[in-house]
């Protein structure tokens, strides 16, 4: 069993979907990634700044900054969420998630990550 099966039904309670999500998209309405990068992005957007070409990726993620891995106690808390939109989540988390550094480049090129081999 792979871990998104394994906790996915931490998705389906209710306390996530009629309370947890919709309140932290409130707080948070736009990608916390894109921000950083200067992009002002609500989910209609690419990584990139881009239109979001592709309308079911038009949404944002509401994403655990310590993966849970089925932690009840870090996935319902509001402090280790954060708002992506699906390419920061799918692409740029996932590599963060597997290297244990971020890929991410700032304006000059180069890592922003401190824990990124280039900056170490």
């Amino acid at each position: 069993m792979t871990a998104r099966s394994e906790y996915h039904h931490l998705y389906n309670k209710s306390a996530w979907r009629r309370q947890l999500r919709p309140q932290h998209l409130a707080r948070e309405p736009l990608c916390r990634a894109c921000l950083r990068r200067g992009i002002i992005n609500d989910g209609s957007l690419t990584a990139a700044g881009e239109d979001q070409a592709n309308a079911r990726r038009r949404f944002l993620v509401v994403d655990h900054v310590i993966p849970h891995r089925g932690d009840l106690g870090l996935f319902l808390d509001p402090a280790n969420l954060q708002t992506l939109c699906p390419d920061d989540h799918d692409q740029n988390k996932q590599r963060l998630e597997a290297r244990g550094y971020s890929q991410e480049r700032g304006a000059d090129g180069w890592p922003i990550d401190p824990q990124h081999p280039a900056n170490r």
